[in-house]
């Protein structure tokens, strides 16, 4: 009989605008170790690694969830859940998992498309709208002479 493995579910939100992503982490690929790797991957490590009161684990995800904010805003943002099906019949959580794998510093993808990666992570919901025509503001704004 083999185990189960140890599967969680983290949301990873940014307060002001409402953006989140869900993720789901697969704790028994994402090992301490490979999770130091990602979090040591970027500068400020030891800042990051404070926030989270030494959870490295806790680091690695939230590094995921604001690298996919990022580039979900840059791609015109998301809107899905865990149910979710496109007129393919497919989550579209593989193909946004699939970008997170190809950031620098998650590990890659994996040749045998693994669905937790190498990272031990993949992205099942998101709620990311980028600004519409009615949610921006146009105001002039004064020239400022040279010295």
């Amino acid at each position: 009989m083999s185990e189960q493995p140890n599967i969680k579910r983290f949301k990873v939100s940014e307060s002001w605008k409402e953006y989140e992503v869900l993720l789901e982490v697969n704790l028994d690929v994402l090992t301490p170790e490979r999770a130091a790797m990602i979090n040591n991957y970027l500068s400020d490590e030891q800042t990051r690694l404070m926030d989270e009161d030494g959870d490295v684990i806790r680091v690695a995800i939230r590094l995921a969830g604001s690298s996919m904010i990022r580039i979900m805003l840059e791609q015109g943002g998301a809107s899905f859940t865990p149910t979710f099906k496109n007129v393919f019949g497919e989550n579209p959580g593989a193909a946004w998992t699939h970008d997170l794998h190809s950031t620098e510093g998650f590990g890659g993808c994996e040749a045998d498309e693994k669905p937790y990666g190498w990272c031990g992570i993949r992205v099942i919901g998101a709620e990311v709208d980028v600004p519409g025509y009615y949610e921006v503001e146009l105001t002039e704004s004064p020239v400022e002479k040279e010295a």
